[in-house]
């Protein structure tokens, strides 16, 4: 596909992304608020864009592959390419005097370390991982239980969510 193309799906995708993330946050908060309706419309915005974003996706990217080859993408390339992307991004954080937007870019990185640690460990087939567990604040993952403090945000072993 040429690279014009390939811009007009990526900035589809951005977009879509984008207001799929928004529109699930109003519906947490909706159903928080005890506004089931809202919350229920909210959510079925975000289902939707999550269908855009997912063809925008295959669209740019071609067919997935066979499992070694979608593990191997994502420690060689995705998970590389997020810690390049969110050192540059903390960088500029921090030379703005943004430090609120650098300390989440920062455990961004962290996040995404392990994340790296844990694809690794997935390419040894004979080593089980147990249960995933993300903390919701900063999206670091656990496994087999969640831990007392989150190490990248502290956050409480009651912010951790399974992951099904």
């Amino acid at each position: 596909m040429s690279p014009a193309p390939q811009a007009h799906l990526r900035e589809a995708f951005l977009l879509a992304s984008l207001a799929q993330a928004r529109l699930e946050l109003f519906a947490q908060q909706a159903r928080s608020r005890q506004r089931p309706r809202e919350a229920g419309f909210y959510a079925a915005l975000a289902a939707s864009l999550k269908v855009h974003a997912r063809r925008f996706l295959m669209l740019m990217r071609g067919k997935l592959g066979d499992g070694p080859a979608n593990l191997g993408e994502t420690v060689g390339e995705m998970l590389p390419g997020l810690l390049k992307g969110y050192a540059e991004l903390v960088a500029g954080a921090d030379q703005a005097g943004q430090r609120v937007a650098g300390t989440a870019l920062d455990q961004s990185a962290q996040v995404a370390q392990r994340q790296a640690e844990l694809a690794r460990a997935l390419e040894n087939p004979g080593k089980s991982l147990g249960t995933y567990l993300v903390c919701s604040i900063c999206g670091w993952l656990a496994t087999g239980e969640a831990p007392e403090r989150c190490p990248v945000c502290g956050a409480v072993h009651d912010k951790f969510q399974a992951v099904d």
